[in-house]
């Protein structure tokens, strides 16, 4: 009976963004997306003496086609490949614990620090029926034992008289060329592909960036004013995914979800990038920010990190962040999977250009989990935002309740928003920042030190707030939303319209 072994990379994003190199979160991507499955596979079955070639895509191209089943000497099948997992499936059991030996090896010796999970079923039934999903249950739980009891060494011991590696905090035991310092085996793997992924994703956007744009390794070149250097780190994840891939049937219907998965992010981040081209072009809004030069090429102040399915993640320029993040979900929401789409949430940290890359990649994926809570109750796209101007310290709860909490009032921080809809939707946070910057609708437009002014009245006393409104009114100046009061409750929609307003280009409000 067919035996199914799905592998599972753990903690993708520890691997990717464990760093505070771009060029290492650069290769880390690489490595995840193009090698440990593409390239590792077909090299562990042929170091197992299972199978010398053996086709990746077969599944992709015939779904309903189960070569176990047609051609009686082949000893292994691609189940599919996709979303940090892969499933084989082999002939017998004896097999499939050859390639596990064989294949762990070959990641730990070529891609140290990537830690592997296996999942194993005997007898796996992958036709049409309550006994493949009672199989896909009994594999994912096999996977789940595994990865929460199986406790690997996936980077060599670090020994006391080694110093620490100034990318990776681990062991020193090669030294990097070009900056020609001592780093660690990992950090010289993940470089060691930088120029790898920089060609792929030139030439997987080619058509988007045509021969005017390219795309940088560096944070720096993202064209940031030196006194405004802030970079924005968002990562977006689709709704409910999880649930279509459970509800498949069989395995053929796993492998189309499989394969329209694939393509999505691909296909999202082409209209993004897209998007951004033509405003960065001759006579678009934003044509006019001066962008760093490599040749005669402009550098699009935007690198894609992760494109994995309903999972992306990119860094851009600071005041680009919400804005893209925004456009990210809209193009999200539009673009079907298999003909049926999907809503999506997102996060976006927006720090300083020097801040730890890794932790700024954590804010993001905090913020994501205040979105997605705010999306389980409405059913739809939403966003959380956080912008750090002086470096913050540990959870964004702590952070949400150390400096944006006033006490006997509320919080300062507004959001999650959602992309569409109601009063706490982008669309009332945009018309808000608006009407302070330019007047809008019957509203005036705010002196900037006025708008500063209410910045400081949102954490002063009763007294002081009711004094600072009838200023206001004696200065014929409203609220942007009309309301005669700073706060709603324990919360107020006025800090982010005005943190957000130097964050935000004013050509692209619209």
């Amino acid at each position: 009976m067919p035996v199914a072994v799905l592998i599972d990379t753990i903690s993708i994003q520890n691997y990717i963004f464990g760093s505070n190199k771009l060029k290492e979160n650069i290769g880390g991507s690489y490595i995840i997306e193009n090698l440990v499955y593409r390239k590792m596979i077909p090299e562990g079955l042929a170091v197992a003496n299972i199978a010398n070639e053996i086709d990746l895509f077969n599944w992709v191209n015939a779904p309903a086609e189960y070569r176990l089943e047609k051609y009686l000497d082949e000893k292994v099948e691609i189940g599919y490949i996709g979303g940090g997992n892969a499933l084989l499936i082999f002939r017998n059991r004896s097999d499939a614990d050859a390639f596990i030996k064989s294949y762990s090896r070959l990641i730990l010796a070529h891609f140290p620090g990537i830690k592997l999970a296996f999942g194993l079923h005997d007898g796996f039934d992958y036709r049409e029926g309550e006994e493949y999903k009672r199989h896909q249950r009994g594999l994912h739980k096999s996977l789940i034992q595994n990865r929460n009891f199986s406790t690997v060494q996936v980077l060599p011991l670090k020994h006391g008289i080694v110093e620490d590696c100034p990318w990776t905090n681990e062991a020193q035991e090669t030294i990097d060329i070009q900056s020609r310092s001592f780093i660690s085996k990992m950090a010289q793997s993940r470089v060691g592909f930088v120029k790898d992924a920089h060609n792929s994703l030139k030439e997987k956007f080619s058509a988007q960036i045509r021969e005017d744009f390219t795309f940088t390794d560096e944070l720096e070149r993202f064209g940031q004013p030196d006194d405004k250097g802030y970079i924005a780190i968002v990562h977006a994840d689709g709704n409910g995914m999880g649930q279509r891939f459970i509800a498949c049937n069989s395995l053929a219907e796993t492998r189309k979800l499989s394969a329209g998965v694939a393509k999505f992010a691909d296909k999202v981040m082409e209209k993004l990038i897209s998007y951004l081209v033509e405003r960065f072009s001759q006579n678009g809004p934003l044509a006019d920010w001066e962008l760093d030069l490599e040749g005669e090429r402009r550098i699009l102040p935007i690198r894609p990190l992760i494109l994995g399915g309903d999972d992306i993640t990119f860094v851009c320029e600071g005041r680009l962040g919400v804005h893209l993040a925004e456009k990210l979900l809209e193009y999200m929401a539009e673009t079907p999977i298999n003909e049926k789409h999907i809503s999506a949430c997102a996060g976006v940290a927006i720090v300083h250009t020097k801040y730890p890359f890794y932790k700024a990649y954590q804010l993001a994926e905090d913020l994501i989990g205040r979105a997605k809570k705010a999306s389980r109750e409405h059913n739809d796209s939403w966003l959380d935002y956080m912008i750090s101007t002086g470096g913050f310290s540990g959870s964004l709860d702590e952070i949400i309740k150390d400096q944006f909490t006033v006490a006997g009032k509320g919080t300062l921080k507004n959001g999650p928003y959602c992309v569409d809809r109601g009063d706490s939707s982008m669309k009332a946070l945009l018309e808000g920042m608006i009407r302070f910057q330019k007047g809008s609708g019957g509203y005036e437009k705010w002196p900037r030190n006025k708008i500063k002014d209410l910045r400081d009245a949102l954490r002063r006393d009763e007294a002081y707030q009711t004094y600072f409104l009838n200023e206001l009114q004696a200065r014929g100046l409203k609220l942007p939303n009309g309301k005669e009061k700073l706060w709603d409750g324990d919360k107020t929609p006025y800090y982010d319209m005005i943190e957000l307003l130097d964050f935000y280009p004013e050509s692209l409000l619209l």
